[in-house]
């Protein structure tokens, strides 16, 4: 595992053995895509973070962030895609960057990146994107997962004031901020998704079994591309194999239709031998000189047009050139 860096340790490794973070589910149905001995390093590590209640160094994205929200003039304030949207109240921003600057340093520990996108950006041609369109990412090679950090909203009844009694629009809820922390893993297949504050414990103390979720989820992410990249795999083979055995069609059509038009073209020469034998029995009849001459001319001109006509023969003829031939294509068909 890849060391983290910097003086200031947001994590701490504990040397006690693992504890099961997660009651009712079995530690070792978890991480098994690792090797045994990386396996239970990796629980041994995730038992022993903890989230300090103060922190003097916090990771880049989070200094980016305190910054962009802290700076008053634009020159002053980081790139966009450096800063993380914080959707909590002002009372839990100290609280949400801490947690955020730990679970970092405990990922890339582990290998996995951090990283900010704007989904929303690379949808729309020229789309200049806002802090508010960025999401977060941890990726691993080349898959990842999308996280935040969001306050639990208690909604109450309104109740109208007398003021609002006169106005056309009267809001039928009331939103207040309850101070407790969801962390959230927005992955449609994750195994687990959710983490609150509750009365008994907050999200804090459960960031080492949200490490172990997030690997988890990039996991499955990751058994997903290869089995979305399998079937089209399989499918671009099933295609080929279609156009390889439809080629094999056309040209087995081809070659019946040729075989067809050869038989044709022999049979023609035969029946013109067989009619120029016939014919060759008629010169003892012919009684004039010339014409039987003639005759005679003619008849070696027909076998030599039945010869050139005849498919197995090579013939070449002065005006028609060369014959088609049966070897030819068989010659072709062999290769």
């Amino acid at each position: 595992m890849p060391k983290s860096d910097g003086p200031d340790k947001t994590v701490v490794f504990a040397n006690d053995t693992y504890r099961d973070l997660s009651p009712g589910l079995k530690a070792s149905d978890r991480l098994l895509f690792l090797p045994e001995e990386e396996r239970e390093t990796v629980k041994e590590y995730c038992a022993g973070l903890t989230v300090p209640s103060e922190l003097s160094k916090f990771h880049s994205l989070v200094v980016d962030t305190k910054q962009y929200y802290r700076a008053r003039k634009e020159s002053t304030k980081p790139p966009v895609d450096r800063v993380i949207n914080i959707t909590v109240s002002d009372e839990q921003r100290e609280r949400v960057y801490i947690f955020y600057s730990t679970i970092f340093t405990a990922l890339e520990h582990l290998g996995y990146s951090i990283t900010i996108k704007a989904p929303r950006s690379e949808r729309y041609y020229n789309y200049q994107p806002l802090v508010k369109d960025n999401k977060l990412y941890v990726g691993l090679g080349e898959d990842d997962v999308k996280i935040r950090i969001k306050e639990q909203i208690k909604q109450t009844k309104h109740v109208p004031t007398d003021e609002e009694r006169n106005k056309y629009f009267i809001p039928a809820y009331d939103y207040e901020n309850t101070g407790k922390l969801h962390f959230i893993i927005e992955s449609y297949h994750a195994a687990r998704k959710n983490w609150r504050d509750t009365e008994t414990k907050r999200i804090e103390d459960q960031v080492g079994e949200i490490v172990i979720w997030v690997m988890e989820a990039i996991e499955v992410e990751k058994n997903l591309r290869l089995g979305r990249e399998a079937e089209r795999i399989m499918r671009e083979q099933e295609e080929l194999l279609r156009l390889e055995m439809a080629e094999k069609r056309e040209n087995e059509q081809k070659s019946l239709e040729l075989l067809e038009k050869y038989a044709v073209q022999w049979d023609k020469a035969q029946q013109i031998r067989r009619f120029v034998e016939s014919v060759e029995l008629r010169l003892c009849e012919i009684e004039d000189q010339e014409q039987r001459e003639k005759l005679v001319e003619w008849i070696q001109w027909a076998r030599e047009k039945a010869d050139w006509l005849d498919p197995l023969t090579e013939k070449e003829d002065d005006i028609l050139g060369k014959g088609k031939s049966v070897l030819d294509v068989v010659g072709d068909w062999e290769d």
